[in-house]
């Protein structure tokens, strides 16, 4: 029985062969590592360290979670075709799971270990309201999740809708928080609501998308380029409220980001980015964990020091945290039910287990385990983020970081 329980809950985080792959994985990686880094230089700026890039905090927002939305959205293509009730079992449960979950890991750490606090202006991590408003009032660390359960139920509530309505609508009601002409009060609330259209213009125009990446030339990219550097000083110089100004500049950051991954050489820099992109959801999930103590002893030592041993700690912290997050992704890959609901909660049925295609190998399938789909979690989800692998030569083996579609015990996103 727990054999097809775990059947099911592969099946709700395996990978759509609609999502692209080297350049998705790549891009995922980019996003988490800048992710990590802006996280790292906010916490270290609120300890009273003069971080570089602080001031920079409009533009380094245009990229890492757009990107991600993205992505995660054009796995989200074939949600579509689905009833309700397998939307439930297969993509919001395991989003509901993580969420719950992980909201729950945050709060025991806090109580724990005193002192601490990454609540960054929302309820303070051990406030009780913060558990019991956690539907309706997003934390800071896992908005994301919330975020992926919301977009994946509007998806599939609005695809009867023309393309043109849905992008139009999501596209209006984004800009409206990235402009700032809306605030709910709330950083994941904000942010679902500047998010939407990403996750929106994934699902329908996957297609496009990925037959615009294969056409960009150079000189496009210079476009972009000089695009957001314009963008970026318009929103530094207290034009935000110009309506699509923001968006605008999230869209053309996205597209130079993928191009750019996209056409990376085989070498070390693109193995390092897969390797993140394939655990960007654990990343994601525990880098905080790393942060924030680290941020808490800055502040207590009153720091009056020198800018060039500011910018080292950043760095330090920074690269710290990501490598590490990236070890502790590694270790808890067998640990499922870090990543996935437990076999009880699931329904009895399909029991058969699916076999691995033709031509595939364990230990690529292992390498795409489902881990991705939390914080990418639709599981399609799962591909935005990382994964979690199996055992090589298991059973259940199946493509989670990959774009592997049988099967998957195999985010997430931040």
């Amino acid at each position: 029985m727990g054999s097809r329980h775990e059947c099911t809950a592969a099946a709700s985080t395996v990978r759509d062969r609609s999502v692209p792959g080297p350049w998705a994985t790549a891009t995922k990686g980019l996003a988490i590592a800048m992710v990590v880094a802006f996280h790292a230089t906010l916490y270290l700026q609120g300890a009273g360290l003069d971080v570089l890039l602080g001031r920079a905090k409009a533009a380094f927002e245009l990229f890492p979670m757009p990107a991600f939305f993205l992505i995660v959205g054009m796995a989200a293509a074939s949600h579509r075709r689905m009833t309700l009730g397998t939307l439930w079992w297969r993509r919001l449960l395991p989003l509901l799971y993580l969420y719950v979950l992980w909201s729950l890991i945050r709060t025991v750490f806090y109580l724990v270990v005193p002192g601490l606090d990454g609540g960054m202006g929302d309820l303070s991590a051990t406030d009780p309201r913060a558990l019991l408003l956690l539907l309706v009032w997003p934390s800071s660390s896992y908005w994301f999740l919330w975020a992926l359960m919301v977009f994946t139920l509007v998806r599939w509530l609005i695809a009867p809708a023309p393309v043109w309505l849905q992008l139009a609508g999501s596209a209006v009601l984004s800009t409206l928080f990235t402009s700032r002409l809306l605030d709910a009060g709330n950083i994941g609330l904000d942010r679902v609501g500047g998010l939407l259209f990403f996750f929106v213009a994934g699902a329908v125009l996957a297609q496009p998308i990925k037959a615009a990446v294969a056409r960009v030339r150079p000189r496009d990219q210079l476009v972009l380029l000089l695009a957001i550097a314009l963008i970026t000083l318009g929103l530094l110089t207290g034009l935000r409220w110009l309506p699509f100004l923001a968006l605008a500049g999230q869209v053309a950051a996205v597209a130079l980001g993928i191009t750019l991954c996209a056409r990376l050489r085989p070498g070390r820099v693109r193995r390092v980015l897969t390797a993140l992109g394939d655990e960007t959801f654990i990343i994601y999930l525990v880098h905080l964990f790393l942060i924030v103590p680290v941020a808490a002893l800055v502040a207590a030592s009153d720091p009056q020091w020198p800018r060039w041993l500011d910018a080292g700690v950043q760095a330090a912290l920074g690269l710290g945290a990501l490598a590490g997050s990236y070890a502790v992704a590694r270790l808890v890959r067998r640990v499922r039910w870090l990543y996935m609901p437990p076999a009880w909660m699931l329904p009895a049925r399909r029991t058969a287990r699916p076999t691995p295609p033709p031509g595939s190998t364990a230990r690529r399938a292992s390498d795409q385990q489902v881990t991705d789909a939390a914080p990418a979690a639709d599981a399609d989800a799962a591909d935005a983020a990382g994964a979690a692998p199996e055992p090589a030569g298991s059973a259940t083996a199946g493509a989670p970081g990959s774009a592997d579609t049988r099967r998957s015990t195999r985010p997430p996103g931040r």
